[in-house]
């Protein structure tokens, strides 16, 4: 068959000092998609390096990397997937797909976030390791932080999320197109509420996760991480439904303005004063008026 026959799928690897595990990586994934075992589509992998000090780059070439794109400097996991996502799209690929360089996600899962797509039940894909897979005890406070951020993304977007911060992933060359990553630090929730605000189809698969036993993570689930994370996730909500953000401020405001009035009628003054209830009331509808006026931008940009 000729190469273009049949869907091409691009994988990339966000990649920070992982010399120790990167070349196997690379291997495995060849050995069980390319040659005998191709499937019914054509895969490629390329290397993204974030600016690694180690011998990284090396190892992904001897590998045997179609390509390994390099950021002068350590730019952040969310830099690295947005450019391994324009790199696939500029190679043509019709599916392009985020694994990470440490073996937590076997890449014999790959094909589990690729069939939705190549099926055309999926334009996202996002591999879960909590319906199922996680194949050791993860600590509690990155268990609990997991948790928090898949239910917040759930809340957002009114989807069934349940793993936020997973790194297997995979998107339809139509999301290539149109995506959005507005920050350079996380990528994953930063994705699902982009796709989302974008009317993808967007789902879950279950995948398995092994504890990582070299290398360090890219991102550490520690007080930085909800400090970058967080207005990231409320900017791009704000973004896409600024009638839901601003109206439910707005009417908050109403309420504790009317909660005045009554206080008022009932018993002739109120705790915060007469000019605090006319306040509420002003700023309330003029947040209301900010969502209607700022989903008229919304809509015309859409």
């Amino acid at each position: 068959m000729e190469r273009f026959n049949l869907p091409y799928v691009v994988v990339f690897i966000p990649a920070y000092n992982e010399e120790e595990t990167i070349a196997g990586v690379i291997s495995l994934i060849k050995e069980k998609y390319q040659g005998v075992n191709q499937r019914d589509y054509i895969l490629d992998v390329i290397v993204v390096d974030d600016g690694s000090k180690d011998g990284t780059i090396k190892e992904a070439k001897k590998a045997g990397a179609l390509k390994v794109v390099i950021h002068p400097y350590n730019k952040g996991l969310g830099a690295s997937t947005r450019t391994g996502m324009q790199t696939a799209l500029e190679m043509g690929a019709d599916v392009a797909v985020k694994i990470d360089a440490d073996f937590q996600n076997p890449p014999g899962d790959i094909d589990k976030v690729v069939r939705p797509i190549l099926d055309d039940a999926a334009d996202c894909v996002f591999g879960s390791r909590l319906i199922g897979g996680l194949q050791y005890k993860m600590p509690l406070y990155r268990n609990w932080g997991n948790k928090f951020f898949a239910w917040l993304t759930s809340m957002i977007t009114g989807l069934k999320v349940t793993d936020a911060t997973t790194g297997l992933m995979a998107f339809h060359k139509r999301y290539l197109k149109v995506f959005n990553i507005i920050r350079d630090y996380n990528e994953t929730q930063q994705l699902i509420i982009d796709s989302w605000g974008k009317h993808m189809r967007v789902t879950e698969v279950s995948t398995k996760f092994f504890k990582r036993e070299g290398g360090k993570s890219f991102i550490k689930m520690g007080l930085k991480y909800p400090i970058n994370v967080l207005p990231t996730m409320f900017r791009m909500y704000i973004h896409y439904k600024p009638l839901r953000f601003f109206m439910t401020i707005g009417l908050m405001c109403l309420i504790f303005a009317l909660i005045g009035v009554i206080y008022i009628l009932i018993n002739g003054e109120t705790f915060f004063g007469d000019a605090t209830v006319t306040i509420l009331s002003i700023v309330g509808f003029q947040i209301i008026f900010f969502g209607l006026l700022a989903d008229q931008i919304s809509f015309k940009r859409k």
